[in-house]
């Protein structure tokens, strides 16, 4: 069994596409985060439902299977868009999930424009005990640049 795990959130598959590479790159097994709630295909849509998570701190209910074994990986790589400069609610209802003390969290994002400082500063905060390595922007994915990332 690796010690790694790839978990991600992804609406519109960019995410998925670079999870699925990073898996390549690794050879880590992927974890996909499912929410009860189907967001809508139109992207303003989307954005309007997820300010009102925001906005109600709402914590999307999450219809992922448990994750196996969960202790036995010590560097959890987490993907997901970025809305409202941070993570999703849907990635604060996994992390709110499991325990993460003494786990190495690599988040990984996808983004139109904004940067994903907010995101690692969220998950920190929810991830006491755990190092939380700085956000990579995966728009600019290459293996050679995963490899750089995950040694750092």
């Amino acid at each position: 069994m690796s010690d790694t795990l790839i978990v991600y959130f992804s609406k519109s598959g960019n995410t998925k596409t670079i999870a699925e590479e990073i898996a390549k790159v690794t050879n880590a097994p992927l974890h996909e985060i499912l929410t009860e709630k189907t967001y809508p295909k139109n992207y303003v849509m989307t954005i309007l439902e997820s300010r009102k998570e925001f906005k109600k701190d709402e914590r999307p209910v999450l219809v992922d299977s448990p994750i196996e074994n969960f202790d036995a990986y010590s560097r959890i790589i987490i993907g997901f868009p970025i809305w409202f400069f941070t993570c999703p609610m849907a990635v604060v209802s996994f992390l709110e999930k499991y325990n993460f003390a003494g786990k190495n969290i690599y988040p990984f994002f996808t983004s139109g424009s904004s940067g994903g400082d907010k995101a690692a500063a969220k998950i920190r905060e929810l991830c006491p005990g755990a190092t939380v390595y700085d956000a990579f922007n995966a728009n600019k994915f290459d293996s050679t640049k995963i490899s750089d990332w995950l040694n750092s």
